[in-house]
C-alpha cells in the first residue's frame, strides 16, 4: 500500500495502516535516536514516544508544508531525543553492551587487548566531549557528521533556520576540537 494511503487510513483510525507506517519507519527512527542517546534502551523509549506522538498528531501532519512523512517523524524523534538528553544530562548514556561490542574483534582479525583498550579509551573521551555539548549541538553534530544530512535538511528536521544550524554546528566543532586537542598529542598522531 502506498504511504499516502496508509497515512489517510491511519488518520481515520485504521490501526493496521498505522502499524504499516510504524514497520516502515521504525528502524530509521531507532537509528536516529540511538545516534544521539548511544543507549539501546533509551533509543527504544524515544521510538515509542515518537510513534505515540505521531499517532496523536497525525491529523495535523500536512505534506503540503514541505515535509515528507519520514522528515516529519524525524523531527518528532529529534525533539524527543533532545528531551531525553536533557533528562539524562550528566548520566553515562552508553550501555555496557556497547562497550562489550566494541571489544569484539572484526571477523578475520585477531584480538589485540592493548588496541581494544586504546580504542575504548578514545571512544570514551570522544563520548565525554560530545556529552559536554548542549543537547541541540549534539543533535546537529550527529545529523551532520554521522547521518550526513545537509544544513538545509537539518534545519527542516529541527524547524530551525539554516543560519542557526550553522552557528550551533560551528560552536560544536570548535568545542570538540578544543576538548580533544590533547587526544591527538597523547597518541603521537594528528587529528
Amino acid at each position: 500500500m502506498e504511504e499516502s494511503a496508509c497515512i489517510r487510513l491511519a488518520r481515520d483510525g485504521d490501526w493496521a495502516a498505522f502499524r504499516a507506517l510504524f514497520e516502515t519507519h521504525r528502524h530509521k527512527v531507532f537509528c536516529l535516536a540511538f545516534r544521539y542517546l548511544r543507549n539501546g534502551s533509551d533509543a527504544e523509549d524515544v521510538v515509542q514516544e515518537t510513534f505515540i506522538k505521531a499517532y496523536h498528531s497525525l491529523g495535523r501532519y500536512s505534506p503540503e508544508k514541505g515535509l515528507n512523512f519520514a522528515s516529519w517523524l524525524n523531527r518528532i524523534c529529534v525533539n524527543a531525543s533532545i528531551d531525553a538528553l536533557r533528562k539524562n544530562r550528566g548520566m553515562n548514556a552508553q550501555s555496557l553492551a556497547d562497550d562489550e561490542a566494541a571489544q569484539l574483534p572484526a571477523p578475520g582479525k585477531t584480538f589485540d587487548p592493548a588496541a581494544a583498550a586504546e580504542t575504548t579509551q578514545i571512544r570514551e573521551r570522544i563520548d565525554q566531549a560530545l556529552r559536554k555539548l548542549s543537547p541541540k549541538q549534539q543533535i546537529i553534530f550527529a545529523l551532520r557528521h554521522y547521518e550526513e544530512y545537509s544544513i538545509r535538511e537539518i534545519a527542516a528536521h529541527l524547524g530551525s533556520t539554516e543560519g542557526s544550524v550553522k552557528k550551533h554546528l560551528f560552536r560544536a566543532v570548535g568545542s570538540l576540537k578544543k576538548q580533544l586537542q590533547g587526544l591527538a598529542m597523547e597518541g603521537g598522531r594528528e587529528l
